[in-house]
């Protein structure tokens, strides 16, 4: 995985570029709903083996354009859900592996096997687009050094009021990604080797006693979901991107802990997420699929769950801890040593 990191800056010859992450942001929503549409009607066998999708038809039915659902195709693809062949657009896989012959029809909410009609796809909130750039931006630049983030200064950049960035940054501080100073100025940063351990203490001791609480509320149908999603990651693990990788573990540490009745364990937990936004922010500026090692870590515990042994399911966890803390603090090594990333003019470095 190190080595990957460095190739891959190496053939884009610089640094990445923050801005980058940002732009776009827009549609990768948009797709992320698509696909999310489509698959759960596929997995639930409501849309016709060898049915012919189409972009145009599809992003209609949205309301949007073509780009997202292209990007929609290309992950059910990628994921086995969908085949091509020699016309245009995509056939519905069959269940049995077989290639199924094609079946053209005019695709409306029903043909896709939608229980309600597909809504126009609106942007996200102001505040939610600003609150996921300033992540963004944040995760990487505190991997490499402390910085003071300018409300003023962000406001200007991307066109709102002090009050809508203020906000934002109030919801990193719940998640212990920014603080404020006692002048009330925003910080950020840095990230580390200490704070990354400190964070997986605080992970490897409580995150197997939230799981263990609230294994007896995990819904099993959530649970075979989940292990069908990393089983299908483990099988090609170059089809999940930096955001596929985000949801795989956004359900292994947060939504199989969530049914715990003691908020306040989940809350502590939740202050020490940090390390899997920067993680993220790593994967995402270099572009990067996760190993088959991670993803074999987070099937051990999801089967064991399936297979409700909570025991084994608590001390793979206890066990992916620990191995992903490492991975963490080598992936800091690698950042330490290269150059700063070009970040946006709201950051700036506190000697």
């Amino acid at each position: 995985m190190i080595r990957s990191a460095s190739t891959a800056l190496r053939q884009q010859g610089r640094t990445p570029n923050v801005e980058e992450e940002v732009i776009g942001a827009d549609s990768r929503l948009r797709y992320r709903l698509i696909h999310d549409r489509l698959r759960d009607a596929l997995e639930r066998g409501r849309i016709a083996p060898g049915l012919v999708l189409l972009e145009g038809p599809v992003a209609k039915l949205f309301g949007t354009s073509r780009v997202p659902v292209r990007k929609a195709f290309e992950l059910l693809h990628e994921a086995g859900w969908l085949l091509t062949f020699e016309g245009r657009g995509y056939l519905v896989a069959s269940p049995d592996g077989t290639v199924p012959e094609p079946v053209r029809l005019p695709l409306s909410d029903s043909v896709l096997g939608f229980d309600a009609p597909a809504q126009p796809l609106e942007l996200a909130p102001v505040s939610e687009r600003i609150y996921h750039a300033l992540e963004s931006a944040v995760s990487i630049a505190i991997a490499f050094g402390h910085f003071r983030i300018d409300e003023s200064a962000a406001a200007e950049a991307f066109g709102v009021s002090r009050n809508t960035v203020r906000e934002a940054l109030n919801r990193l501080r719940e998640f212990g990604l920014v603080e404020k100073s006692a002048y009330s100025h925003w910080l950020a940063g840095p990230l580390t080797a200490r704070a990354v351990a400190q964070d997986y203490e605080l992970r490897m001791l409580l995150e197997p006693a939230a799981l263990r609480a609230s294994f007896p509320a995990l819904p099993l149908e959530s649970i075979e979901r989940a292990c069908a999603d990393i089983d299908r990651a483990v099988a090609d693990p170059d089809s999940i991107d930096a955001d596929g990788l985000q949801r795989l573990e956004n359900v292994l540490h947060v939504d199989c802990l969530a049914h715990a009745r003691n908020k306040k364990l989940l809350d502590t937990i939740d202050h020490a997420l940090m390390p899997l936004t920067a993680n993220h922010a790593f994967f995402s500026a270099f572009r990067l699929h996760p190993d088959p090692a991670t993803l074999a870590e987070h099937a051990a515990v999801l089967h064991a769950l399936r297979d409700r042994d909570i025991d084994a399911a608590a001390d793979a966890l206890l066990a992916h801890l620990r191995l992903a803390q490492r991975r963490t603090r080598e992936r800091l090594k690698v950042l330490a040593v290269l150059p700063e990333p070009e970040l946006p003019v709201y950051l700036q470095r506190i000697a």
